[in-house]
This record gives C-alpha cells, sequence and structure tokens, in this order.
C-alpha cells in the first residue's frame, strides 16, 4: 500500500474519533515583492471605473496580476516557489497543484480560466459584466488562499488523540518549511509509530499530504470532521 491510501484509510477510519490535544505555527517566508495581490485589485477596482476600452483592457491585465501574484505568494509561504520556477511550471500546473490539493475547487477554476482566455485570445474588448465576474471571482480566490497561508503561520504542527483498546493512540501532522515536507505520524504510547513522510520528490502525493494538511487546520475554524473525512474520499 502506497503512503497516500495509507494516509487516507487511517484518517477515513479514526478521524471523526480524534481530539485535538495541541497546536503551533512557524515562520513563513515572505515574498521579495515591491507589489501585492491587493495592490493589483485596488488597481483594477480603480480601471473599472474607467468609461473608455483601455480602462477596460487594463482592469484585465490587473485582475491577472492579482491572481499570478498571489500563486507565487502562496508558494513562496510554502517554501515551494523555487521548486515551480526550476521545473519552469506555468500558471495552469500550478492551479492544477492547487487543485489537487484542495484550495480551490475545480469548477470556480474552470470558470476563471474561461473568463481569463476568453479575454486573453480573443482580441476583443471584453464586457463589463465579464470583467466583474472575473474581478470578483480573482478577488475570491486571494481571499482563500490567504486564509491557507495563515493556517501554515497557526497551525505548522497539530496532535491529536483517541482512545483505543484501553490505550492512547496518538496523531500529528507537521508541515516542515525548511525542506519542505510534510510528515504525519500516529500510534499507542510506548509503540512503534507508523511515519509517513511526503516531500516534492513526488508532487502527486506531496499534493495529498497538503491536502490531509489542510483539511485538518480547517478543524479549529469549525468545519465538521464528517465533511473533512468525505473530502477524503475520491
Amino acid at each position: 500500500m502506497n503512503k497516500k491510501e495509507e494516509l487516507k484509510q487511517f484518517l477515513v477510519k479514526n478521524f471523526e474519533e480524534l481530539e485535538s490535544d495541541a497546536f503551533s505555527g512557524t515562520n513563513i517566508n515572505h515574498p521579495p515583492f515591491e507589489l501585492f495581490p491587493r495592490d493589483y485589485l485596488q488597481f483594477a477596482e480603480f480601471d473599472l471605473k474607467g468609461t473608455n476600452d483601455s480602462s477596460l483592457i487594463n482592469c484585465v491585465s490587473n485582475i491577472k496580476r492579482a491572481m499570478d501574484c498571489q500563486i507565487d505568494t502562496f508558494f513562496y509561504s510554502y517554501n515551494l516557489f523555487e521548486f515551480f520556477k526550476s521545473k519552469r511550471l506555468g500558471i495552469d500546473k500550478k492551479l492544477e497543484f492547487l487543485k489537487k490539493a484542495g484550495v480551490f475547487n475545480s469548477g470556480s477554476l474552470s470558470r476563471l480560466n474561461a473568463i481569463r482566455n476568453k479575454m486573453e485570445h480573443d482580441f476583443v474588448v471584453p464586457k463589463v459584466q465579464d470583467i466583474e465576474l472575473y474581478f470578483d471571482l480573482v478577488s475570491a480566490f486571494v481571499s482563500v488562499l490567504e486564509n491557507h497561508i495563515l493556517m501554515l503561520e497557526i497551525y505548522a504542527e497539530s496532535t491529536w488523540y483517541m482512545q483505543e483498546n484501553g490505550g492512547l493512540v496518538g496523531f500529528k501532522v507537521q508541515y516542515f518549511i525548511g525542506e519542505p515536507k510534510i510528515i504525519v505520524s500516529w500510534g499507542k504510547r510506548g509503540e512503534d509509530r507508523t511515519i509517513l513522510e511526503s516531500s516534492l520528490d513526488n508532487v502527486e502525493e506531496f499534493s495529498f499530504f497538503l491536502k490531509v494538511f489542510f483539511l485538518i487546520s480547517k478543524t479549529y475554524i469549525h468545519t465538521s470532521k464528517k465533511y473533512i473525512v468525505s473530502q477524503l474520499i475520491d
């Protein structure tokens, strides 16, 4: 059984029984940017008030910059930026990774890409209604990624426990920003623990471990355990 399936099976079987014990954060990486996503959204909002074609086209460009900047800010925070840069992976691959990590749902991403491609490749002046929808989707996207950055700063390590056959089973998930890597472990006190480690050597596996990290972190902000388990079942 591979590590992804082993982790999935353990959580689907046991997560609803686990109780939170403690959590701690880490110092995230900050990108060396002069402008950030909210700056570009502000520029776009100003452009949207314009009355000529140039303003509308500038608005689309600034919305796209906001999206690109937020993605790179996220990757910087999780120390993933240099990996994606070294592999020369573009926006579509980055979005695919975020989708697999459960950051943003595929329906919204497909809609976002459809609007973006229409505006960029059809050489027509974009309609105000399309721009407003594009702006709203990217604004939501920026907010979602901001929240996921905060998860690392607050919940880089969390521990859980449950009773099983008269013994206490401990469960821990950790994001190591320096590597980067994710380690998940569980087992009874005094006995050998199951330890699963995932790094960027296997991006597919790592994206799933990151999804688990996000889902478990969301438990602390009033997301039900039943919902979290449902998101682990493909």
